[in-house]
C-alpha cells in the first residue's frame, strides 16, 4: 500500500473532534467482510482517552465479538515483557547490561561460551546474535525447556552486532528474569504488568481460525504457557486500550508512578537497525508516512493483531484479529494494513481499501501453488500408464528424488520448525508439501522399474 507523507498541517489536525470514528469502525466492516476475516476488535485512543472500542463478526464458535472478547497478542508479548523488565530494573532487582550466559543453568553447555557475552539489553533488542529460527521443544513445554533447547544454537553475529529477529531473545530475558528473582515468569508479569493495569491473563479466549487454503477455518491450538514471554499473553480491545492509553503517558497510571518517563522513552527509542524501523526495547519505531510511530505486530497459526502509537499526536490504535495465515505474502495481513491505516487517518490522512485485500492474495498464491500440482499430477499420471513425456527418464527421477528429498529435509531447515509444527501452523502448504513429495517419487520409482526392465 503506497501512502503519501502528511505534511505538518495535517498531523496537527488530529485530535477526537477531527476524526470521525464512525468512519474509521465502518473502514474495518468493509475491509473485514473483503478479506473475510470472522471476528476482530479495534481500540483507538487519543489524548489519553479511549474514544473507540469495537468488537465485529464472531469467533470460531459463533458468539459475537465485542470490545471484552479476549484475543492471543502473539509478538505483542515482547512489550509486555519489555515493560516487566524496566521495572524489575528500575527497582535495583536487575540491570539491562548484565550476562545471561553465566547466570542460566541451561546454557550452561559445549556451547556456553557463545553465550558469555550476551546481555538482557541484546535480547531485549534482539542483538544477542540468535537466529530468526531457532529449535523449539514441543507446545505446551516450560519456560526453561525452551531456553535449553537454543543453548547449542549457532550464534549470527557477535552479540551487539546487529539486529536480527529472533523470539527465542524475549525466551530466554524471561528465564534470566525467574533466575534472578526467584518466580516464574508469569507470577512476574502479573505482579507487575497486568496488576497494576488491571488486566486479565486467565479469562477464555475468542476462538481463532486458521486459512485452510482461502477459507478461514475454526481452530484452537493447544495452550504454550511457556512462550508467554514471546507471544502468549492476552487481552481484550478494552484492556488494550488501558495499555496503550499508559504508553502514551509518562509512566504514571491513575496517580500511580510505574517507570520513569526516562525508562518509557528507552522502551520507545529504537536503537538497533532494522529492515525500515530501529529496534528498541519490545517496540519498533518507525516512520509511517512522515509520522513518527513506536509499533508491534503479532502473528500466531489462528490470530493477528498490531498496535500503532503516535507519540507526538497523543494517539494509537490496536487492531485484533481471530484469523491467520503463516505463508509469505508481497501484502500485508488485514490486522497490520488496518492498523497502519487507522494510524494514517489519526494523523489526518484518509481511509481507503487498497486494490487487492488479503483474501485475494490468498487465491493468486494458492492458483499458483494449484497449477503446480495439477502439472505433477498430470506427469505422474501420464508416468504410470506409460506415456512419460521426457526424453530423459533417469535424470528426471534424479530430479523427483532430489525435490522430494529437499522437501522432507531441507524445508523442516529452512523455516527451522520440524514437520510436527509445520503441519500445526500451516496444515495446507504441508499437505501441498507431502502431495508434491509423494507424487515425485512414485514418478520416479516407476521411472526406474522401466529402466532398469528394458
Amino acid at each position: 500500500m503506497v501512502l503519501a507523507c502528511l505534511d505538518g498541517s495535517a498531523q496537527a489536525q488530529s485530535s477526537s473532534d477531527a476524526i470521525d470514528l464512525e468512519a474509521v469502525a465502518d473502514h474495518v466492516a468493509d475491509t473485514l467482510r473483503r478479506d473475510r476475516v470472522p471476528g476482530a476488535a479495534i481500540a483507538v485512543v487519543m489524548d489519553g482517552e479511549t474514544v473507540l472500542v469495537r468488537g465485529f463478526g464472531v469467533d470460531g464458535n459463533g458468539r459475537e465479538v465485542d470490545g471484552e472478547t479476549r484475543f492471543l497478542l502473539g509478538s505483542m508479548s515482547k512489550a509486555f515483557t519489555a515493560l516487566t523488565v524496566m521495572r524489575l530494573a528500575e527497582a535495583g532487582a536487575l540491570t539491562l547490561d548484565q550476562p545471561a550466559g553465566a547466570a542460566l543453568p541451561e546454557l550452561q553447555t559445549g556451547a556456553g561460551s557463545a553465550w558469555q557475552d550476551v546481555t538482557l539489553r541484546h535480547l531485549l533488542t534482539h542483538t544477542s546474535g540468535l537466529p530468526t529460527r531457532t529449535p523449539g521443544p514441543p507446545a505446551g513445554s516450560p519456560l526453561s525447556a525452551y531456553v535449553a533447547a537454543v543453548a547449542d544454537a549457532q550464534l549470527d553475529a557477535k552479540p551487539g552486532e546487529r539486529h536480527v529477529y529472533s523470539s527465542a531473545n524475549y525466551l530466554v530475558a524471561a528465564r534470566l528474569l525467574e533466575v534472578e528473582t526467584q518466580q516464574p515468569f508469569e507470577a512476574l508479569l502479573e505482579e507487575q504488568v497486568l496488576g497494576p493495569l488491571g488486566m486479565q491473563h486467565d479469562g477464555p479466549l475468542a476462538q481463532g481460525h486458521q486459512y485452510w487454503v482461502v477459507w478461514p477455518t475454526a481452530k484452537t491450538l493447544p495452550p504454550d504457557p511457556g512462550r508467554l514471554a514471546t507471544a502468549s499473553v492476552s487481552a481484550s480491545a478494552q484492556e488494550m486500550a488501558t495499555f496503550l492509553e499508559f504508553q502514551l503517558g509518562d509512566g504514571t497510571l491513575d496517580g500511580r508512578s510505574l517507570l520513569s518517563s526516562d525508562g518509557m522513552a528507552a522502551m520507545h527509542t529504537g536503537t538497533a537497525q532494522g529492515d525500515g524501523f530501529r529496534y528498541g526495547l519490545g517496540w519498533r519505531e518507525a516512520d509511517l508516512a512522515g509520522v513518527r510511530t513506536v509499533q508491534h505486530g503479532g502473528v500466531l497459526p489462528n490470530y493477528r493483531g498490531k498496535m500503532v502509537l503516535l507519540p507526538d499526536l497523543a494517539a494509537g490504535v490496536v487492531v485484533l484479529t481471530n484469523a491467520s495465515s503463516l505463508l509469505p505474502f508481497p501484502i500485508r495481513a488485514t490486522s497490520h494494513r488496518l492498523a497502519n491505516e487507522i494510524a494514517i487517518h489519526l494523523a489526518g490522512g484518509p481511509l481507503g481499501l487498497p486494490n487487492l485485500g488479503f483474501r485475494t492474495w490468498l487465491m493468486i498464491y494458492w492458483g499458483g501453488l494449484g497449477l503446480i500440482l495439477l502439472h505433477q499430477i498430470v506427469t505422474s499420471f501420464r508416468v504410470a500408464i506409460g506415456r512419460d513425456p521426457v526424453r530423459r527418464p533417469a535424470v528426471s527421477a534424479l530430479v523427483d528424488i532430489l525435490f522430494a528429498a529437499a522437501i522432507i529435509v531441507a524445508v523442516p531447515l529452512l523455516v527451522g520448525l520440524g514437520w510436527r509444527d509445520i503441519i500445526v501452523q500451516t496444515p495446507d502448504l504441508a499437505l501441498w508439501l507431502v502431495t508434491m513429495a509423494a507424487l515425485g517419487l512414485a514418478a520416479a520409482a516407476i521411472r526406474f522399474y522401466r529402466l532398469r526392465k528394458a
